[in-house]
């Protein structure tokens, strides 16, 4: 009977880990990749343009307006309470002149200091994501961090969700005070 129970156990732990991994479409990459590493994989590049990442949606659908219009994101609900700091001045976790600086940099054409802000926002966005994703339930599509000078973390969203921006500040340690504008767009771009 605890034999049964163990491979019981066993077998819908490994059901429940195959679930949990990335569909595979078999089709060709339509872009080249390459990645970033800080002793592990910083971030996967899918064009020179954008770093991409998909989620799971939340089973709970987003209210909708009550006349039918699309639903606005309260950005309140969001707010981290952190008041902005001076990236300038930021203690980051990336040393200016270390490889994965240097590596973002050159691919991206930007300068180290970009490179460094870029590298901690994006290995930090996942705090903001959560936030938002309690608002968009089903209505949340992909989501991408936009590489270059002027980053932006993007959610794409279905027609249910308004479009509009706002400026998120980091409340984790790792990136404490520095901000990012996130943008809602509803194009249900995946």
């Amino acid at each position: 009977m605890k034999q049964a129970v163990i491979v019981s156990s066993l077998l819908m732990g490994g059901v429940l880990l195959s679930a949990c991994q990335p569909a595979s479409d078999n089709k060709p990459a339509q872009n080249s990749t390459a990645s970033a590493t800080v002793s592990t994989t910083v971030a996967s590049v899918q064009s020179p343009h954008h770093v991409a990442s998909v989620a799971v949606a939340s089973t709970v659908s987003p209210q909708a307006a009550q006349n039918g219009a699309p639903k606005q994101i309260n950005w309140a609900l969001v707010d981290s309470g952190v008041k902005p700091v001076d990236k300038a001045s930021f203690k980051y976790p990336f040393e200016l002149d270390s490889e994965p600086v240097k590596a973002y940099a050159e691919m991206y054409h930007v300068d180290n200091e970009t490179s460094r802000y870029n590298l901690t926002v994006g290995m930090a966005v996942n705090e903001v994501l959560s936030k938002v994703l309690d608002q968009l339930g089903t209505a949340y599509v992909s989501h991408e961090l936009t590489a270059g000078k002027n980053s932006a973390f993007v959610i794409h969203t279905t027609q249910q969700i308004a479009p509009s921006q706002y400026t998120y500040v980091f409340a984790e340690p790792f990136a404490k005070g520095l901000t990012i504008p996130v943008k809602i767009i509803n194009d249900g771009k995946k």
